[in-house]
């Protein structure tokens, strides 16, 4: 990423990414759409059962899945019964609790580790839920993992830190790891798995396709970090560090780019096919 890109417009990162797309959808065989849910098809909100998907980013999606040569995945933090309500289109992939969680080609599993420490995480959710029992913050239980939330009290922020840590001190100690995101903190199991490592297993299984994800927190820079130089990031928010190539301003620029993915992305898309044909 050049040393620019923090400071680009939205407007110049849309033109920079079209035209890049485009070159490369018409040079590929197939597309690999991957993207984020909270911030990037659906606006944050305070309330984590408020958000919903704009209705061009559903319509979009479902234009996606129906060409014969795109595969589409959702990645999200939520746990995946709720993304898959959420989200609403059936026959792409879903992978809930940053992937411990999939439904892949059929079938749902869950990372087994995450299955065995449930009763663990239970257990450091009561704790850190009696702690912060006197503030605004609350915690959300997505099952294998859990997020704590402090959106509306930024300055609890220290002390939801020291609550998630004492919890898994007196509970599993190195049982589960913790990291942050806008205004939260995430607590799962301590595996060797996150976003970037859903998007590799399915780069697999879509092997000469050109993978694209978007995403707009800390969680999705492991995404970006398991995209090869020919794949294309997109980071959702025009400040901060990223590894990703391209940055859009908020999801009211998401749609308005997967309108155009589903449109003339496509014909690009077809375009390669057409070539192949003549030849």
């Amino acid at each position: 990423m050049t040393d620019d890109s923090a400071t680009r417009t939205a407007a110049h990162a849309t033109a920079d990414l079209r035209s890049t797309m485009r070159a490369r959808l018409r040079e590929t065989d197939a597309l690999l759409f991957c993207t984020d849910f909270d911030g990037t098809l659906a606006d944050i909100d305070v309330d984590p059962d408020a958000p919903t998907i704009a209705a061009g980013n559903r319509t979009a999606l479902e234009t996606l899945r129906d060409h014969d040569r795109t595969h589409v995945a959702v990645i999200s933090g939520r746990e995946l019964a709720d993304l898959r309500d959420r989200v609403g289109v059936s026959g792409i992939v879903y992978a809930g609790n940053h992937g411990l969680e999939l439904d892949r080609n059929g079938d749902t599993t869950v990372h087994p580790v995450a299955t065995k420490r449930k009763r663990e995480l239970e257990r450091i959710v009561a704790d850190i839920e009696d702690e912060l029992e006197d503030t605004e913050c609350f915690v959300e239980d997505k099952s294998v993992s859990a997020t704590v939330h402090y959106r509306t009290v930024p300055e609890r922020e220290a002390d939801v830190h020291d609550a998630v840590a004492a919890a898994v001190e007196r509970v599993a100690p190195g049982g589960f790891d913790c990291s942050t995101g806008k205004e939260i903190v995430e607590l799962a199991p301590a595996v060797p798995w996150d976003k970037g490592r859903v998007v590799s297993l399915l780069a697999a299984d879509h092997e000469n396709s050109l993978a694209v994800y978007i995403g707009d927190d800390t969680t999705d820079e492991a995404a970006f970090e398991a995209l090869s130089a020919a794949d294309i990031g997109i980071h959702i928010g025009l400040d901060g560090e990223t590894a990703a190539d391209y940055r859009l301003a908020d999801p009211a620029a998401v749609e308005t780019f997967l309108e155009w993915l589903s449109t003339t992305g496509l014909d690009a898309l077809d375009t390669t096919e057409e070539s192949e044909n003549d030849g």
